[in-house]
C-alpha cells in the first residue's frame, strides 16, 4: 500500500502527549516519506512544535463544541489521510474520526478491564513490563516481536530558546549547574509534602527552580523556604518551561507532564510515585531516571491519582522521606 498521508490524534493531557512521541518515532520509520500530521488541543500544541516527524501539527480548542468538533471531522475527511491512529479513543476523538470511512483506522483499546482489577482488587493482569509507550504500540497495526525496539520519547528546544530560558535564570542569579523541580500535580493525591521538598533541597545545596502552573500553590511553599531558590510557576509558558527544563542538571518531582517531557529532552529525573504505578502511565524510560516508591499492598489504586485516599493516612506517600530521594537521585548533599 503506497501510504502518503497519516494523522494521529491524542488530545491530552501533556505526559500522554509525551509518550505519544514513542510511536510517533515508530510510524515515521515504518512511512518515511509519508506526510504525518498530529492532532492535538491547542493548549498542548506548543509541545510539539519543532518536532521533526511531524510535518503538519493541528490543534482544537478544548472548550470546542460538539458542532465544531463534528464539522473538524470533515475538514479531517477533506484530507484523504490514508491511515488514522486514534491514540485517545474519547468520545471527541471518535466523532472526529468517524466520517473518514476510507481511511484504514488503528484505534487504541484502553485497559480499563485490567485496571478495575488492578486498582479494586489488587489483582495485577497486565503483562511484565507494561508501560503506556508498549500499550500505543500494540495499537500501531504491526508485529510487536522480541526484536521490535519501543523508541524512546523525544521533545526538541531550539538553541534560541534554550539560551533565552538561561538569560532570564541569570537575571535571578542562577547561572548553571541547577535543578528543576516540578512538584506539582492535577491531583492533590500525587503530591510529596512542601517541608519535605525543602529538606531535600537543602541537602542537595543546589540552586532550585520551580516550575508549574498557576495553580500550584506547593511550588510558593517550597519556594518560601528556600534561600537558594526561584518559583516561576504560573510565569512560564510551555516552550520557555521546557527550555528551562533543558538547561538543568537534574529534574525531580511528581509524576507529571512536565516531568515526563523532561526525560523526553534526554534528562535525568527521579519521579515520587504514590498511587500510580508503570501500569497507569508513571514509568521512567532512562537507565539514569529512577522512581522513588515504597511497596505498600494498597496502591496503585488510580489511573491517574484522582480517587482520594480510602485510608487514614497516604501512607504511599506519607512513608516517603528525604533520605529515600536523595539516596536515588546519588546526589552528594553539600
Amino acid at each position: 500500500m503506497n501510504v502518503e498521508k497519516i494523522l494521529i490524534v491524542r488530545f491530552s493531557s501533556i505526559g500522554d502527549i509525551v509518550l505519544a512521541t514513542s510511536p510517533l518515532r515508530t510510524i515515521r520509520t515504518l512511512y518515511p516519506n509519508a506526510q504525518i500530521s498530529f492532532l492535538t488541543l491547542e493548549k498542548f500544541a506548543p509541545l510539539l512544535e519543532f518536532h521533526p516527524d511531524i510535518d503538519c501539527l493541528l490543534s482544537i480548542n478544548h472548550k470546542a463544541s460538539m458542532k465544531y468538533i463534528w464539522e473538524y471531522g470533515k475538514y479531517i475527511v477533506k484530507n484523504k489521510y490514508d491511515i488514522i491512529y486514534d491514540l485517545h479513543n474519547s468520545i471527541r476523538s471518535n466523532m472526529i474520526i468517524s466520517q473518514s470511512r476510507k481511511s484504514i483506522i488503528h484505534q487504541l483499546k484502553k485497559p480499563r478491564l485490567k485496571r478495575a482489577l488492578l486498582f479494586y482488587l489488587h489483582t495485577n493482569l497486565f503483562e511484565k513490563g507494561f508501560n503506556t509507550r508498549f500499550m500505543y504500540h500494540q495499537y500501531l497495526g504491526i508485529n510487536l516481536n522480541e526484536n521490535r525496539t519501543i523508541p524512546e520519547t523525544y521533545l526538541s528546544v531550539s538553541q534560541f530558546e534554550k539560551q533565552k530560558a538561561k538569560q532570564r535564570l541569570l537575571r535571578s542569579g542562577i547561572i548553571d549547574n541547577y535543578i528543576v523541580v516540578i512538584p506539582g500535580a492535577a491531583w492533590h493525591q500525587k503530591q510529596w509534602e512542601a517541608k519535605k521538598y525543602v529538606k531535600t533541597l537543602n541537602e542537595i545545596g543546589m540552586p532550585s527552580v520551580l516550575v508549574g502552573s498557576k495553580m500550584d500553590i506547593i511550588c510558593d511553599e517550597i519556594g518560601n523556604n528556600l534561600d537558594n531558590a526561584i518559583n516561576i510557576s504560573g510565569k512560564t509558558d510551555i516552550r520557555e518551561a521546557l527550555a528551562i527544563i533543558a538547561n538543568a542538571k537534574y529534574v525531580l518531582g511528581s509524576d507529571t507532564g512536565l516531568v515526563h517531557a523532561a526525560e523526553a529532552m534526554k534528562k535525568k529525573v527521579t519521579i515520587i510515585l504514590g498511587p500510580t504505578s508503570s501500569e497507569t502511565g508513571a514509568d521512567v524510560i532512562h537507565p539514569d531516571s529512577k522512581l522513588v516508591e515504597k511497596d505498600i499492598w494498597c496502591r496503585p489504586c488510580s489511573q491517574n491519582g484522582s480517587s482520594p485516599c480510602y485510608r487514614k493516612k497516604q501512607y504511599c506517600m506519607d512513608n516517603i522521606e528525604p533520605e529515600d530521594v536523595l539516596r536515588q537521585m546519588q546526589i552528594e548533599s553539600h
